[in-house]
């Protein structure tokens, strides 16, 4: 195994891996272990909360989430979840969400406030957990990409016609469906509201 983990490329909005059901892991090996360890350096450098495989470019059912982690407190403490589940869901809440793969688009998506779910973990050992809050938010927004779901997708006609011309201009940058765009990180996507 190699010792330095890796920048991932990220698919962006317009790429068709990402409105796919990914697939469930069934090998746990030291390439799982690689993987999720590149993961979970994507995800720092990219400065997230939480990451999907099918983000980049693996139709498998994994996500790493990181809920406390900031650039400033820089501690991180990640939790890798492979073939999670939903168990239950309840209450309103809702928060204004972003996300890596569709660079500088936010908008207000309402979830579950409380969420019981399971997953394994890189031993194979299943995990029962609750969330409620921002932490639940984050499971939602990451189980959906496994789904083929993207936050935008989850918008009403009114939020979605606000950023129409956004997502087109994401859109337009995709050849034969892939759209990797490192370059647009930390810049806003240029469109004219």
């Amino acid at each position: 195994m190699n010792d330095k983990p890796k920048l991932l490329d990220v698919r962006i909005y317009g790429d068709a891996i990402l409105g796919k059901i990914a697939k469930p892991v069934e090998t746990f090996d030291d390439e799982l272990r690689s993987f999720v360890r590149d993961m979970v350096y994507t995800m720092y450098q990219r400065d997230g909360v939480g990451l999907a495989a099918p983000q980049v470019g693996q139709s498998v059912r994994i996500f790493v989430m990181d809920t406390q982690w900031s650039k400033e407190e820089g501690k991180p403490n990640p939790t890798v979840l492979i073939n999670p589940e939903l168990l239950s869901g309840e209450g309103d809440y809702e928060i204004e969400e972003g996300c890596i793969s569709v660079p500088g688009i936010y908008a207000r998506v309402k979830r579950f406030n409380k969420i019981s779910y399971s997953y394994l973990d890189l031993d194979k050992k299943r995990h029962e957990a609750e969330a409620e809050g921002y932490d639940a938010v984050v499971f939602q927004h990451e189980f959906d990409h496994l789904n083929g779901v993207l936050f935008v997708d989850r918008l009403s006609k009114l939020p979605l016609l606000k950023i129409k011309r956004k997502l087109k201009a994401l859109q337009s940058t995709a050849e034969n469906g892939v759209n990797i765009r490192s370059e647009i990180y930390g810049k806003q996507v240029s469109s004219k509201e």
